[in-house]
C-alpha cells in the first residue's frame, strides 16, 4: 500500500523552517498541528546535533504522546527512540527531571517523591475539616492568583470552591505532613517542581540547558503553574514554543483558562504563527465551526462518497435510547459502520443515562474492581482495566505506598513482578477473578467478587510476601452499587446499537472521527449557540470540530424556536427522519 507524501502548507513550512526562537503557534481544528510539530521536532534535532542539547515535545495526554512518537519514529524510519528529542506527557517531564531527582528537598520527605491517585487507603489519615466539611488531601487543588498561591476545594464535576483564610492554613499544612511522606497528586506536584525551581534556579539552568528547545502541544490546556515552570525555563535560556487553540480551551476546572497561551502570543520576543486550513473536516462542518468561533479557517477536503454535512436531530429526552438506536439505523443506511462513529455528552451524568460505564460505581475497591469490569466487559481497554486493578489491590493488600508506580515495571523476579501476574489473573477470568459485568450488581456480581478475592488473596499471601490488608472484606461492600440490574445499565448484546462509542467530548478531544452525533440538554444547545467566549461554549465547539464527515447535533424535540433558527442560520439542516 502507497502511503500520502507529507505536502506541507506554506503556513506549516514557515513553523518548520523557522529560526530558533519561541514561537506561539495558534492551530485551528484538524490543521495537521501533528505532522506539523514532529517535522519541527526533527528539524530541531538536525540544528542541535553535535550540541549537547536536547528537543521536548510535550502534551497532556497519553494518547496524544503516543501518537507523536510512532509519527516521529516513522518520520525518521525507525522504532528506536532518538536520544536527542524527548515526547513525553507535561506531567512526565515534570516527575522525570524535576520531581524525581530533586522534589524530596522541597517536600522535605526522605524519600523519592512518588504520585498518588487521591484514595490511597493511607491518605485517610491526611483529612481536614469535619462532619460534612471534611475533605481528603487529593481534594486540595491549587491555584495561583495575582502572584500567590490559593487554595480551593474540589467538588465533584462543579466549579472548585475558594477555602477561607482558616481552611487554608489547615490545608497548607496537611499538603505539608503529606509531601514529607513524599506524596503528591498531579496538581501538588506541579506546585512542588514550580517551588523548587524558584528555591533552585540551578536546576532551571541545568534543565534550559540541557532542552534549549521545549514545544507544547494542546497549549491552551497549561495551567498556572505549568505556565510558571515554562517561565522559569524560559528566563534559564529555554526556547519555547506553544501550540494551541483559543476556542479549544476546556479545562477550566483544572484552572486551565487558555490564559497563559493568550499572554504569550502577544509577547515581545515571541514569534506568532497560525494554521488556519482544516484537514480534517468538510465544508459544512468547517462553516459551521467558523460561525461559531467567528474565525476564518478553510477547508481541505472538498466532498464525501458519503452522506455528509451539519444537522440538528430532534429527539425526545426521555428516550435518548430510542434515539441512539434510530442513529445506528440512519448510520448504517448512509454507509457508516457504527465503528466510525461516536455519540458525545456534554456531562457523565446525561452519559449515564445511555450507559453506566462512564459513571463512578460502588466505594473503595469496589469502585476500581467494577471499573475494571466495565473496561473490560463494554469497552475492551485491558490498559485501563489493569490500572484499576492496581488501584484494588492497594485497597486489599498491604503493599508499597509506591505499589502503583512499581508495578508497571517490577523487577524481575520480585513479589511485585509476581503481583502483576497475579493481577492479570483477576482480569483474564471471569469466573474465578472479576465477575463478568452483566451480572446483578449488588447480588450475584458482588457475592461472588467477594468469593473470588477471598481466593486470589489466599494465593498472593502462599506466592508473595504480600499480606491481605486487615479491614479488606470491610472494603469490598454494596455501597455506591446500582441498586437493582447489572454494572451495565444494559445488556449491551441485546440492542442494535452496542457498537457504538458513547464518551464525554472530553474524552474525544484531539480526535477526528468520522460521524458524530453531539446530544445536547436546553442548556448545552444554549451554550453551544452562544460561541466560544465561555467554557461550555468551548465544550460544543470542540465536540463540533471531531467530526469529519457527517455531524448532527441532538437536539430536545421542544427546543425553542429561536434556538433552531440559530442553528439554521450557522448552516445546520434539519435531519430527515424518514430517509432512515
Amino acid at each position: 500500500m502507497m502511503t500520502m507524501r507529507f505536502e506541507p502548507t506554506a503556513e506549516q513550512t514557515d513553523i518548520i523552517e523557522a529560526d530558533l526562537v519561541s514561537m506561539a503557534i495558534v492551530a485551528c481544528p484538524g490543521s495537521g498541528k501533528t505532522a506539523t510539530a514532529v517535522r519541527r521536532l526533527a528539524e530541531l534535532q538536525k540544528r542541535l546535533n553535535g550540541t549537547r542539547g536536547r528537543a521536548a515535545l510535550l502534551s497532556f495526554s497519553n494518547v496524544a504522546v503516543d501518537t507523536f512518537r510512532a509519527e516521529y519514529q516513522k518520520l525518521q524510519g525507525t522504532t528506536v527512540n532518538d536520544s536527542k528529542v524527548a515526547i513525553q506527557t507535561v506531567d512526565s517531564f515534570i516527575t522525570n527531571y524535576i520531581l524525581k531527582p530533586h522534589g524530596a528537598r522541597v517536600m522535605e520527605s526522605r524519600r523519592m517523591p512518588f504520585l498518588c491517585l487521591g484514595d490511597e487507603p493511607f491518605l485517610s489519615a491526611y483529612k481536614i475539616g469535619e462532619g460534612k466539611d471534611t475533605m481528603g488531601v487529593a481534594d486540595i487543588l491549587l491555584n495561583r492568583v495575582d502572584g500567590k498561591t490559593r487554595f480551593y476545594r474540589k467538588i465533584g464535576q462543579s466549579d472548585p470552591i475558594a477555602l477561607t483564610p482558616a481552611m487554608s492554613k489547615l490545608a497548607f499544612q496537611k499538603l505539608k505532613e503529606f509531601a514529607a511522606t513524599g506524596g503528591y497528586t498531579h496538581i501538588h506536584g506541579r506546585a512542588w517542581a514550580r517551588l523548587l525551581l524558584l528555591r533552585e534556579p540551578d536546576i532551571a539552568k541545568a534543565l534550559a540547558l540541557r532542552f534549549p528547545q521545549i514545544l507544547v502541544d494542546e497549549a491552551q490546556d497549561i495551567g498556572p503553574f505549568e505556565g510558571e515552570i515554562l517561565d522559569l525555563l524560559i528566563n534559564s535560556g529555554s526556547n519555547v514554543t506553544l501550540i494551541g487553540d483559543f476556542h479549544q480551551s476546556i479545562y477550566g476546572f483544572n484552572f486551565a483558562t487558555g490564559d497563559y497561551l493568550r499572554s504569550f502570543n502577544k509577547r515581545d520576543e515571541v514569534v506568532c504563527f497560525e494554521l488556519t486550513q482544516n484537514r480534517r473536516s468538510l465544508p459544512a462542518i468547517v462553516t459551521v465551526a467558523n460561525a461559531l468561533a467567528r474565525t476564518s479557517t478553510t477547508p481541505h477536503r472538498t466532498s464525501s462518497k458519503r452522506h455528509s454535512g451539519a444537522f440538528y436531530w430532534r429527539y425526545e429526552e426521555t428516550k435518548a435510547q430510542d434515539l441512539m438506536s434510530a442513529w445506528a439505523s440512519a448510520l448504517q443506511s448512509k454507509g457508516y459502520a457504527l465503528a466510525e462513529a461516536a455519540v458525545l455528552c456534554r456531562s457523565a451524568g446525561m452519559l449515564s443515562e445511555l450507559t453506566s460505564a462512564s459513571v463512578e460505581l460502588g466505594t473503595s475497591a469496589v469502585k476500581h474492581l467494577a471499573s475494571a469490569a466495565l473496561e473490560r466487559d463494554r469497552n475492551g481497554d485491558i490498559a485501563k482495566t489493569f490500572h484499576h486493578c492496581v488501584q484494588a489491590a492497594i485497597h486489599l493488600v498491604e503493599v508499597p505506598k509506591t505499589f502503583a508506580q512499581q508495578v508497571k515495571s517490577p523487577e524481575r523476579g520480585s513479589d511485585i513482578a509476581q503481583m502483576r501476574r497475579l493481577l492479570w489473573d483477576l482480569i483474564r477470568d471471569d469466573a474465578l477473578g472479576i465477575p463478568s459485568a452483566t451480572l446483578a450488581a449488588r447480588t450475584k456480581w458482588l457475592a461472588k467478587l467477594k468469593t473470588n478475592l477471598a481466593s486470589w488473596l489466599d494465593i498472593v499471601e502462599e506466592k508473595t510476601r504480600f499480606t491481605r490488608a486487615a479491614t479488606w472484606a470491610a472494603r469490598v461492600t454494596v455501597k455506591g452499587l446500582p441498586k437493582t440490574g447489572p454494572l451495565l445499565s444494559q445488556d449491551l448484546s441485546q440492542n442494535d446499537w452496542s457498537s457504538l462509542r458513547l464518551g464525554t467530548v472530553h474524552s474525544a478531544k484531539g480526535e477526528g472521527i468520522p460521524a458524530v452525533m453531539y446530544l445536547t440538554s436546553k442548556k448545552h444547545l444554549t451554550a453551544l449557540l452562544a460561541g466560544t467566549t465561555k467554557e461550555d461554549g468551548r465544550i460544543g465547539f470542540v465536540a463540533v470540530t471531531r467530526a469529519r464527515d457527517l455531524l448532527v447535533v441532538a437536539i430536545p424535540k421542544d427546543a425553542d424556536h429561536n434556538a433552531v433558527k440559530k442553528l439554521r442560520n450557522l448552516g445546520f439542516n434539519e435531519w430527515d427522519s424518514s430517509e432512515n
